[in-house]
């Protein structure tokens, strides 16, 4: 069990992120629109599991305990509230509020605020940020390189559309949205606790090296052959009806139907 002063209720977890109390009241209790956890919850869980995963490898209990989401809502703190029905205000480890913070992009990996993206729509963390869940990196004699991660927690590195269409090769933000949209794009390695989609460094620096490869595959469907060639030489396909070199040789063809036979002799 962490001690009392490890603690941070709601309104000290808000201050901490620079939001309104609504805000951490939102993350603690209101279940994501495409499944799951609230956001605080779905970091109290993955902070368990690293612990646990830390006690397998080591044979052993870890070094520090995530705390349990029951065990961080039973204490009772001064200057909060009660939750409706009498309960008393949940708590969460400040362990856990840094891990949140860093994965969403209120705060930087040196836990200073990170600024936020001014722009429209719904907003992306300015810089990558940290997965809390500690990546499992491929075993030495695998031949596999080894996972990009925070040195600190082990997270993995978390891109979003700010930051990733330069890792993908393309040639703006702009560019990439469309082409996400599009289906042209690598698709996200998942959706963060914010329901905001974030693509893996090697998921990233893969689809830019396979660039080569996917133009060759695309140039390689217009290698069939026209339906057909204008007077001119011009090929043209039958399909789509608004075809220019199509219209134009069938008229041409109408025309040389429709020659009188000459006249002479």
């Amino acid at each position: 069990m962490v001690h009392k002063d490890e603690l941070l209720n709601l309104s000290e977890i808000a201050r901490l992120a620079g939001v309104a109390r609504t805000a951490a009241q939102k993350w603690h209790k209101v279940p994501r629109k495409t499944g799951g956890e609230p956001p605080l919850l779905l970091v109290v869980k993955a902070l368990e599991a690293n612990a646990r995963d830390a006690e397998a490898l080591e044979g052993g209990p870890p070094d520090a305990e995530a705390p349990d989401s029951q065990e961080v809502q039973g204490e009772e703190t001064e200057g909060e509230e009660a939750e409706e029905g009498g309960e008393h205000p949940p708590l969460y480890s400040r362990e856990v509020v840094v891990a949140f913070l860093k994965a969403v992009g209120y705060m930087n990996a040196d836990e200073s605020p990170m600024e936020r993206r001014v722009g429209k729509g719904k907003w992306a963390p300015t810089h990558p940020t940290i997965d809390p869940r500690r990546a499992q990196q491929p075993a030495p004699d695998s031949g596999q390189k080894p996972l990009k991660v925070d040195p600190r927690t082990g997270g993995r590195i978390r891109y979003y559309l700010p930051h990733a269409w330069k890792l993908a090769g393309f040639g703006s933000e702009n560019s990439f949205s469309s082409s996400k949209t599009h289906g042209r794009a690598p698709l996200p390695d998942g959706i963060d606790e914010l329901e905001r989609p974030y693509w893996f460094a090697e998921t990233l620096e893969a689809w830019k090296a396979g660039a080569e490869e996917r133009k060759v595959e695309r140039y390689a469907s217009r290698t069939v052959p026209p339906d057909g060639y204008t007077s001119e030489g011009q090929p043209y396909r039958v399909l789509p009806g608004t075809n220019y070199y199509a219209r134009k040789a069938a008229r041409t063809a109408g025309a040389a139907d429709q020659e009188e036979p000459s006249r002479e002799g």
